[in-house]
């Protein structure tokens, strides 16, 4: 086995068995362990802790049981001053490569530095487009973050997010049958979208399909939106080029 196939087993791994939690009714103190091995295990973290925002707006810290109690402690004294609490409002991920370099939050990387800690990432929690929290790891050597640990922190901050937002098993079942209707809903209008745009355009239906995602992808408009303003009559004819 090469060391590239090795490091792909290590992650896929952990992955899977955090995604089919997210398909059964797991409570996210479950969950939590699995992220925070992943993170040890795959990206070589020393600690892991989520940051959340309640729905009164108090921040939180949430750690796996086995998690160190000093993490709770640095967190609970920095919450508003940190890689984290910069991810959240930037939505964008946040690191401190080095402790010992750094001057953004100096109280903070002197604490952390006490504590054993030498390098911080936080990848933001994002629902929708609203941040409710972020996914912080901390690094007890100097760690340069690449584009593909980057990539893994922030995927594994997505899967930590819907694990929080799990639905009792009734209540997703709700969920799926609402947005299946919806998703059959949207492909009638688009077919009865493209109807009418041959119909109006004296073409076939594949050239007239063919000009709507023309019209959409240039005008960076969901393909749902434009074949709803042709079907309530609210579309612009003049608007779309006819040339392709």
């Amino acid at each position: 086995m090469t060391e590239q196939s090795a490091a792909a087993q290590r992650l896929v791994r952990p992955l899977a068995r955090i995604t089919a939690d997210l398909v059964r009714d797991a409570r996210f103190a479950d969950t939590l362990p699995m992220v925070t091995r992943l993170c040890s295990d795959v990206l070589n973290a020393t600690a892991t802790a989520v940051v959340v925002v309640d729905p009164r707006g108090v921040v939180r810290v949430l750690t796996a049981p086995e998690e160190h109690r000093d993490l709770v402690r640095l967190l609970e004294d920095h919450t508003d001053d940190g890689p984290w609490s910069r991810s959240m409002s930037s939505m964008r991920m946040v690191a401190i490569e080095n402790v010992a370099d750094d001057d953004t939050w100096p109280a903070l990387s002197q604490d952390a530095a006490a504590v054993g800690y030498r390098a911080i990432c936080a990848a933001p929690m994002i629902l929708g487009t609203r941040p409710v929290g972020s996914l912080a790891l901390f690094y007890s050597e100097p760690t340069e973050f690449g584009e593909d640990h980057r990539a893994v922190v922030q995927t594994v901050a997505d899967l930590t997010t819907l694990s929080l937002c799990q639905d009792s098993d009734e209540a997703r079942s709700d969920m799926l049958a609402g947005r299946v209707l919806a998703a059959f809903d949207d492909r009638v209008r688009y077919e009865h979208a493209v109807g009418i745009a041959a119909g109006r355009l004296d073409t076939d239906t594949n050239r007239a399909a063919a000009l709507l995602h023309a019209h959409a992808r240039d005008h960076g408009m969901a393909l749902t939106t434009l074949s709803l303003s042709i079907t309530n009559g609210t579309f612009d004819w003049s608007v779309l080029d006819r040339s392709l």
